[in-house]
């Protein structure tokens, strides 16, 4: 008798341990459990920081401006910085989140083709004669730049809209990303 006692449990143990069990969480908890993003995440985050920028500067008379690559600590364009830059140029340039402004974005060929007349590299921080220039030959009227941060926990974005003409930041924002094994990849990718 003792020996069914001993041999049953561990039989229901070694059986259940090799069962594997499926559960559908409702859509609420999916998202609690999820532990990777996707690019509907980005793209929300991007419209987020883009629509924080926007509404900073409805009191200036801002709608043509250049979007430079976002680069990280060491001024490199990671993978990430290069993709982000391209999620807030689509938001710039969504026509339904804006809706009395339009505004006018620079081809990222050109930037990057006068960048390399100038013999200037993307940056966080431009001097406020290299923002004239860059301003005239892009034809632009504020140039937006992003530093993305690895803070351990989390991953910042961190963008600053600066007029050409006075060198004036004009708005600033950041937005707290996920710190995914693929964002920490695309981050060390340059």
């Amino acid at each position: 008798m003792k020996t069914y006692k001993i041999f049953y449990p561990i039989l229901l143990l070694s059986l259940l341990s090799a069962c594997t069990i499926k559960m559908d969480l409702p859509e609420g908890m999916e998202k609690l459990f999820r532990t990777q993003t996707d690019s509907s995440y980005y793209q929300g985050k991007a419209e987020s920081i883009t629509s924080q920028i926007a509404n900073d500067i409805e009191e200036y008379e801002i709608n043509k401006i250049t979007i430079m690559d976002f680069v990280d600590e060491g001024n490199q364009i990671p993978i990430l910085g290069e993709y982000l830059s391209s999620r807030v140029v689509e938001a710039f340039t969504d026509r339904s989140l804006f809706d009395s402004r339009t505004f006018h974005v620079t081809q990222k060929g050109e930037v990057n083709e006068i960048l390399q007349q100038l013999n200037l590299q993307h940056k966080y921080l431009y001097s406020k004669s290299e923002l004239q220039t860059l301003g005239k030959s892009l034809d632009s009227q504020a140039i937006l730049t992003g530093k993305i941060t690895d803070l351990g926990t989390n991953i910042d974005m961190h963008l600053t809209l600066t007029d050409i003409v006075t060198g004036e930041v004009v708005s600033s924002a950041t937005q707290h990303l996920n710190r995914t094994k693929f964002a920490v990849e695309m981050l060390r990718q340059h």
